[in-house]
């Protein structure tokens, strides 16, 4: 049977032609299936929705075959079969985290441990960025609000663009510096 007459009996619900189109095309995909983490069972539904996205895109349309209708067939099995996997794998993602999440070997004072110590990080970071000079200040506050460098140079009266990155980098080091010893107390 052509091409054409595959995706003609498809259309036209013609259940002897379209066994036809199982026996010649169900068997590759079922192979391709399991090579790629499926099983029989999975094969059989990706083709059975491979023929169904042929019908509903293709039937009814003046829609003419520019390739063989097995490649056709195998391309939207390949890839419904790819969406399937990374929805497998985003499932398998949240269940694990709520797995963890709700595990009873869990210690929620860790939780609250990693918490304060970001909290005492944070404050120490704000404590540092005090001690910085004004001009510091100012240009990491406008570097981290996406504040172009040429507009913060003419702000700050500073040179040019160069010499606010050669500042920023400066003043970061500064801010490092003193956080590290801060740290250390």
């Amino acid at each position: 049977m052509s091409d054409e007459n595959y995706l003609q009996a498809l259309c036209a619900g013609d259940t002897q032609r379209i066994r036809s189109i199982y026996q010649q095309y169900a068997g590759q995909i079922q192979r391709w299936v399991e090579d790629n983490n499926g099983s029989a069972a999975d094969a059989q539904d990706l083709f059975q929705d491979g023929l169904i996205a042929i019908y509903d895109r293709y039937c009814g349309s003046d829609f003419q075959l520019s390739s063989s209708f097995g490649a056709l067939l195998f391309g939207i099995c390949k890839r419904k079969w790819f969406d399937r996997l990374k929805e497998k794998n985003r499932e398998t993602v949240v269940r694990k985290v709520e797995e963890e999440r709700y595990n009873d070997d869990h210690d929620p004072s860790i939780d609250s441990e990693a918490a304060f110590q970001e909290l005492q990080k944070q404050e120490t970071l704000a404590k540092t960025f005090a001690l910085l000079s004004a001009q510091c200040q100012q240009m990491l506050t406008l570097l981290g609000r996406g504040v172009a460098a040429e507009q913060i140079a003419l702000q700050l009266s500073i040179a040019n663009a160069n010499a606010v990155y050669q500042s920023k980098h400066r003043c970061m080091s500064r801010w490092k510096e003193l956080f590290s010893s801060s740290s250390k107390s």
